[in-house]
């Protein structure tokens, strides 16, 4: 492996996420028992789907988790490709 392609290969990057603050509150309450952090799960979740190329869950759209109104309009409201100041 080239030295640039190793050096690489141990980088990581941190990103941000919108997420409800009853939701994260419950889900670090449920970490916190398990013996670890949110955020080590969420590198867990991450990872599994890397290595398996799968999602490790099934989520429908009718399921409550996902809300598709809310989230497009999230999305709409971070899309900076629109902005009619460009």
């Amino acid at each position: 492996m080239p030295q640039l392609a190793r050096a690489r290969a141990g980088m990581s990057t941190v990103w941000r996420v919108r997420v409800d603050k009853a939701v994260l509150n419950k889900a670090e309450r449920v970490t916190k028992r398990m013996g670890t952090s949110t955020q080590e799960m969420v590198r867990i979740f991450i990872t599994q789907i890397a290595k398996s190329g799968k999602v490790p869950l099934k989520l429908d759209l009718d399921d409550d988790l996902v809300d598709v109104r809310r989230r497009n309009r999230i999305w709409g409201e971070l899309d900076d490709t629109t902005a009619k100041d460009w």
